[in-house]
């Protein structure tokens, strides 16, 4: 884990207060908390990359004694999003460009280039932390040329290491 400076830990203070409140319930009874389904979002929006079973365990942390609720107060939002960033940020990053490349590269053997959009369906359903159909439709969706059914991984790689944004 890198030492953060008083400055740099700061400023990321301040995003996670800035990205609360994105999300923030701004009702009499519920001000300074949120609901804890914006979670998910809010995490990846701070630029960490968890698993399923890490969101339930950041989830878990976040819910504390009231488990009930379904909402979280920014106090405890900022105590652990704050350990996550500064003690745990390696577990949850976002993989490289290059990262990506070398695990598409590992299903085209032949180094054409691209790879069948139905074959990565029915990997990203069957394999590791799978996905449900609809969240392989919508990621190969942002890959797949239409009129051949390829993905020509070398574009698409650079996309999801930017979280779907162009560079």
């Amino acid at each position: 884990m890198p030492a953060h400076t008083a400055e740099q830990h700061e400023a990321l203070r301040r995003e996670v207060k800035s990205v609360f409140q994105l999300v923030e319930l701004e009702t009499k009874d519920k001000r300074g908390k949120c609901d804890e389904r914006e979670i998910p979002t809010v995490v990846r929006s701070l630029g960490l990359n968890p698993t399923q079973e890490q969101l339930r365990d950041i989830i878990t942390d976040l819910r504390g004694e009231d488990s009930l609720s379904g909402y979280v107060e920014y106090e405890r939002f900022e105590k652990v999003m704050m350990r996550v960033l500064t003690e745990q940020t390696a577990e949850y990053t976002r993989d490289n460009e290059e990262k990506i490349m070398r695990a598409f590269r590992a299903f085209d053997p032949e180094g054409k280039g691209y790879i069948d959009g139905e074959y990565l369906k029915n990997i990203l359903m069957t394999r590791g932390d799978s996905f449900r159909p609809k969240e392989a439709q919508e990621m190969l969706a942002a890959g797949v040329e239409e009129a051949s059914g390829h993905i020509y991984y070398e574009d698409f790689a650079a996309l999801l290491a930017n979280d779907g944004r162009p560079e």
